[in-house]
């Protein structure tokens, strides 16, 4: 009776004190569903030839969701920082500052090389592009980068036709193992793509124009009051912004109130977020002011609501991404409850004009008049759920 009593209580010594985990033993990466060894190798920042030596397999073999592979976190070969194709995949801890600094750049030089805010929050697991400072031929600048993030069916023909690229340059711009294995949720860099697709440049009239005139420019006073701002623009001055935001009320909800600070420091977090429409609603009735809510209908349903809110004249707030950018909206549960959909660099515009190609709005955050099509306007109008708030 002695041995195995012996031995259960060095079995249960163990359990209570596993072994240390040291610095250059090999980790697990257990294959999600879209990963290839390449997504994986750029992840740990290694090559795909170090991750496929440890792991016995093919560099060009497959992978398959629920695989185990091990990665060799003491590689003979340096850690790249970047990867070949000039691209730097964000890490915990990352700033758009401190990426900047490393690769002696400006921050605001390296927002504008991947089309964010220079006060902009970056996310883990993003590719962002390290720009090549030197002109080109004709002594310019090349253009900005952009983020693409691959939907459902999408193939990469589609991709470069409506950005005006080519497979190869995208391919190589993100350091594809071939031109044609892409999949949804895939981000994307689009190498020297315009800014913003379609071009934010409003468009001539056709013959469905639709306009509300009268409605004023004006550019939110602090980092994340740009609902309020819009229904100062909306409503021509009558309700300004701090009014508003004296009154709204504070929640983690942000259907039931602001979330988080107004004056954040950072532009596109969750923390310090803003407010949905529903929010906004009950701050403008503290005030007494009247405003319907556009929520939760059927795309078309939203749309045609949108276009004969336009033709009475009157102009509607639309909830969608900062300059119309592709996101994964996340879902939290808050203190209330509620379980709710929160979007990176949630944003709201003044929708004043629609016509066959698309809508145009006012856009607080830099008080500057934007074009959306109607595909893109579909596309981020979805993360919302159809959201928008109308002051008759």
């Amino acid at each position: 009776m002695l041995r195995p009593l012996l031995l259960l209580t060095l079995a249960l010594v163990l359990f209570a004190f596993p072994s240390p985990l040291f610095a250059d033993a090999p980790t697990a990466h257990t294959v999600a569903w879209g990963e290839t060894l390449y997504s994986i190798a750029r992840t740990y920042g290694l090559t795909p030839q170090q991750v496929a030596d440890a792991n016995g397999i093919s560099v060009n073999g497959w992978v398959y969701a629920g695989q185990r592979l091990t990665i060799p976190v003491n590689a003979t070969a340096p850690t790249p920082a970047m990867t070949p194709s000039g691209y730097y995949v964000v890490r915990a801890g990352d700033t758009l500052y401190s990426i900047a600094t490393r690769f002696g750049m400006t921050p605001s030089a390296f927002a504008a090389a991947n089309w964010l805010p220079a006060d902009g929050v970056i996310y883990v697991g993003w590719s962002l592009k390290i720009p090549v400072t030197a002109p080109n031929a004709s002594g310019t600048r090349a253009a900005p980068a952009q983020t693409y993030i691959v939907q459902p069916g999408e193939f990469l023909t589609q991709i470069a036709l409506r950005y005006e690229t080519t497979v190869q340059a995208i391919t190589l711009a993100n350091n594809l193992p071939n031109d044609w294995l892409i999949y949804p949720g895939q981000r994307l860099t689009i190498p020297g793509a315009p800014n913003g697709s379609p071009s934010p440049s409003v468009p001539a009239a056709t013959a469905t124009d639709i306009r509300v005139d009268k409605i004023p420019l004006y550019r939110q006073q602090q980092t994340l009051t740009c609902e309020e701002a819009s229904v100062a623009m909306a409503t021509r001055g009558a309700v300004g912004e701090a009014r508003l935001v004296a009154v709204m009320p504070r929640s983690d909800n942000p259907f039931a109130g602001i979330r988080g600070r107004t004056n954040s420091p950072y532009f596109g977090g969750l923390g310090d977020y803003g407010a949905y429409a529903q929010a906004i609603q009950k701050g403008l009735n503290a005030l007494g002011v009247k405003s319907e809510v556009l929520y939760g209908q059927r795309y078309d349903v939203f749309k045609k609501a949108t276009l004969d809110h336009l033709r009475a004249g009157h102009p509607v707030i639309w909830w969608h991404s900062w300059r119309d950018t592709y996101q994964n909206p996340v879902t939290v549960k808050t203190l209330d409850g509620a379980t709710v959909k929160l979007v990176p660099y949630e944003h709201a515009g003044v929708i004043v004009a629609a016509n066959d190609r698309g809508v145009t709005y006012h856009d607080p955050y830099d008080a500057t008049v934007r074009f959306a099509s109607w595909a893109d306007h579909r596309r981020v109008s979805a993360y919302f759920d159809n959201m928008a708030l109308v002051v008759p």
